[in-house]
């Protein structure tokens, strides 16, 4: 990896671990000028980490698509622009930044673990359904964690603690805004995650012959999209509100988190060709 595009990772990360560190204390001792330094510390973490990324796209000649270190680094980013984007129209959103910042840092981190060595779009990987895969495999991750915004809201404000950082969450939007806008960028995420799995599967066909094989990286991606499918049948018809619905949107990003993340250290997977940690 050149150096300039090294540095830009490394100030990412180092922005992401002080943007943890202050959100969570923030948080815990309600000082809401601790959450807005994350918030920065966050925003400027970013830049460095699209900086990096943008850097490797023109040298390797391809997006964040293949290989763990390259996925990884393309759904950390999605996420942490999804959080700030809704924190920053709605500031009392930026105390949700104990989960994510947390996340953003450790999912960046492990890719400082894994070889970053660039790798060829070729072969079963040159198809246009790759494309179309990826971009929505990220623009599904970007609106789970969208939800997860709104969904990390209701459960703070509905913690045993949440009399302890109240400063923080009198200025939250109200419950039911929260559960619509919840509802709203679930059923996004579900359908765009639908596609992914639509083109992945086509995709599939193309490069081994079967639109389907109960691979784990399907079965975990299947399981998200099924357990977002049952948030939006509680929310919608059986009328669930406060702390379960937004459980099962916690629920559903750890799986398709899992799925496109986890599976290739957990698992001898047909995917690992595509998403190595080597």
């Amino acid at each position: 990896m050149p150096p300039l595009e090294a540095l830009a990772l490394w100030v990412a990360v180092g922005f992401y671990a002080v943007a943890t560190v202050t959100v969570i204390a923030g948080v815990a001792f309600s000082k809401t000028a601790l959450v807005r330094v994350a918030f920065v510390c966050a925003a400027v973490g970013a830049v460095a980490q699209a900086l990096s990324l943008l850097m490797r796209w023109a040298r390797v000649g391809h997006g964040p698509a293949v290989g763990y270190f390259e996925v990884a680094s393309g759904l950390v980013l999605m996420a942490v622009v999804a959080y700030l984007l809704l924190a920053w129209r709605e500031p009392a959103l930026r105390a949700t930044g104990i989960v994510f910042m947390p996340f953003a840092l450790l999912a960046l981190g492990s890719t400082l673990l894994v070889d970053p060595a660039a790798r060829e779009v070729g072969g079963a990987l040159a198809s246009a359904w790759l494309v179309l895969h990826v971009l929505f495999a990220n623009l599904a991750f970007a609106a789970y964690a969208a939800a997860l915004v709104f969904a990390s809201a209701t459960l703070l404000a509905g913690s045993a603690a949440a009399e302890r950082f109240s400063a923080l969450l009198s200025r939250m939007p109200s419950a039911q805004a929260r559960e619509e806008l919840t509802v709203r960028f679930a059923l996004a995420g579900f359908a765009l995650q639908g596609v992914m799995i639509a083109s992945g599967a086509i995709w599939a066909n193309e490069a081994w012959g079967r639109y389907w094989g109960w691979d784990p990286i399907e079965v975990w991606s299947l399981l998200a999209w099924l357990l977002m499918a049952l948030h939006l049948h509680t929310t919608r018809t059986l009328a669930w509100k406060g702390a379960r619905p937004a459980w099962l949107v916690v629920v559903a990003f750890a799986a398709l988190t899992f799925s496109l993340l986890g599976v290739p250290a957990a698992y001898d997977s047909i995917h690992g060709a595509y998403l190595s940690l080597s």
